[in-house]
């Protein structure tokens, strides 16, 4: 990214001269021409590709079981919480939350992602046994096997990863898949 601005500086600041090397002679301004666009072309492809991961491999990467918790602040105690979860992740996710002995089904939802933004976007949805629709919107990263998930059910998403009025933060650790049996 430092290549890109740098590379825009250098052609916006040589495209400020245009008009004296246009009067210098011929030459600078025809270098001027061909050169600076050619080098802002050639540095495009690079940070397109890196901020356009495929989407069908991401959700490759989220498909499992995951178990953690809703967790205060930002995470600074990611091995306890209020709430304890798991999500179930495929072509659809799955959420469980477990209160005592009791486990509370969530149901089962759609999820989408949005891997152009930063941070990426993980937005879930399903529709309640009214016939009405809850959407939460939300950011993630995965590094390894941690997902931390930073959801609202309200309308906006939230910014920053910590659990704050109207959004929670979910650190979530990947289980192992069984074994196969032979």
């Amino acid at each position: 990214m430092r290549f890109i601005l740098t590379a825009s500086r250098w052609f916006l600041g040589t495209e400020r001269r245009a008009s004296r090397a246009c009067a210098a002679g011929p030459r600078h301004a025809r270098n001027l021409v061909i050169y600076g666009p050619l080098l802002l072309l050639w540095a495009l492809p690079a940070s397109s590709n890196a901020a356009d991961p495929d989407p069908a491999r991401e959700r490759q990467k989220l498909a499992g079981v995951w178990k953690g918790f809703t967790v205060e602040g930002k995470g600074e105690n990611p091995d306890r919480g209020p709430v304890k979860l798991e999500l179930r992740v495929g072509e659809r996710i799955h959420g469980l939350e477990f209160k005592g002995a009791n486990v509370v089904d969530h149901g089962e939802g759609e999820f989408s992602l949005d891997l152009t933004r930063t941070p990426a976007v993980l937005d879930a949805w399903k529709t309640n046994e009214r016939g009405r629709r809850q959407s939460y919107l939300g950011i993630y990263t995965l590094e390894g096997d941690t997902l931390k998930w930073c959801v609202s059910p309200q309308k906006t998403r939230p910014a920053t990863f910590e659990t704050a009025k109207g959004q929670f933060l979910l650190i979530l650790k990947r289980q192992p898949t069984p074994a196969a049996a032979p």
